[in-house]
């Protein structure tokens, strides 16, 4: 049988390489495709970095046999949270893409209306952590190759 803290292991180091060497020539482009890198990066790899950081969160917190478990009990929950969240903020939201769906010449004249805040959750041990859709959909991803990774032993 397969380890599931061996999977977060694996998958660590792979997102640490990709960290530590973001001129490589190649790049993750989405659904288990790459591209050729075609400019040098301007930002930093918020996507890996936020990886990274859950990952080692879960090594740290979770048993043998109990990343899965572990990983779609914070999927539920986190989900639950932003909808929630989006729940609470939903006439600011309305009022701020509103604004954005103006033409520039007539944005110009409106005052922009105050930014909805991001989905900010503070776990367990005082961290915060923003949850948005990406932040949902690399939990949905965790989840998808740690199945495939169990399912391949």
């Amino acid at each position: 049988m397969s380890s599931e803290r061996a999977f977060l292991r694996q998958r660590l180091a792979l997102v640490e390489q990709w960290l530590a060497n973001p001129d490589r020539e190649f790049v993750y482009a989405g659904k288990g495709r790459a591209r050729l890198r075609t400019s040098p990066p301007t930002r930093r790899d918020i996507a890996h970095e936020r990886e990274a950081r859950l990952l080692r969160k879960l090594l740290a917190q979770t048993q043998e046999d109990q990343v899965l478990t572990t990983l779609r009990s914070w999927r539920r929950r986190l989900g639950e949270f932003l909808v929630e969240h989006r729940q609470c903020y939903w006439q600011m939201q309305e009022a701020y893409d509103a604004w954005w769906h103006l033409p520039p010449d007539q944005r110009e004249d409106v005052p922009r209306p105050p930014r909805p805040p991001s989905a900010r959750y503070i776990d367990q041990t005082g961290a915060p952590w923003i949850i948005d859709d990406q932040f949902l959909a690399l939990l949905d991803d965790l989840i998808e190759r740690l199945l495939k990774w169990l399912a391949e032993v």
